[in-house]
């Protein structure tokens, strides 16, 4: 894997970390809106919707915030498992970029 990567990739890389990071955050946060059309519907109360939000915070959002917010490295990597999952597809983010993280890519795969 090549360490030193040039300004115009690392920023390609922040820049596909964070499509990556908004789609995941949208698809979790679809599962809380669903919670809120349970309350409004009544099927829940006020107080377990409260409960829902706060698991919601405390959990998948957290967990993602953490796992798209660090350094190049992170970045790297976010972008590789992003690929690997089909968050990401080769096309969208560019072969300059591919190339730079498919060794890492080829190792998620690996461990499938």
């Amino acid at each position: 894997m090549t360490t030193k990567r040039s300004k115009s990739i690392r920023q390609k890389l922040r820049q596909m970390a964070g499509i990556a990071y908004e789609r995941e955050l949208a698809t979790a946060t679809e599962a809380l809106r669903q919670e809120f059309l349970r309350w409004k519907n009544k099927e829940i109360d006020v107080f377990e919707l409260n409960d829902r939000i706060h698991e919601f915070h405390h959990g998948i959002s957290r967990e993602l915030y953490n796992r798209y917010t660090g350094n190049e490295m992170a970045d790297s990597l976010c972008v590789a498992s992003a690929l690997h999952r089909g968050i990401l597809i080769r096309e969208e983010i560019g072969e300059d970029v591919f190339l730079s993280v498919e060794d890492i890519t080829m190792a998620l795969s690996a461990h499938d």
